[in-house]
């Protein structure tokens, strides 16, 4: 019920046209591969700690000094095109990132 991550996130519209806000309210990944039926290949992501800005911490409800986490990620469909840029930035205090690494 409480915001705790804000996502500034690029698309080259050529490449994933007919993005409207039901798309967005919903998921876009199903809409990329469902309607637009192109398969998600990979997404390369870094994690950083940072401090958020003044917008941020009115957005994010953040008082005082409290870092956040920033992960950043390309996201690749199967054929190699990049098809995603974005950060995101998650309140440092209500999230947990967990990964897992297969051979």
């Amino acid at each position: 019920g409480e915001p705790v991550v804000i996502e500034y996130t690029k698309m080259p519209i050529q490449l994933i046209p007919g993005i409207k806000k039901s798309v967005l309210e919903t998921s876009i990944y199903a809409y990329i591969e469902k309607e637009l039926k192109f398969k998600i290949q990979s997404a390369h992501r870094t994690v950083r700690a940072d401090m958020p800005t003044e917008k941020e911490k009115e957005a994010l409800h953040i008082e005082g000094i409290l870092p956040i986490l920033e992960v950043e990620q390309v996201a690749f469909l199967d054929d190699g095109l990049p098809f995603e840029y974005s950060i995101s930035r998650h309140r440092g205090d209500r999230n947990v990132f967990r990964s897992v690494s297969i051979r």
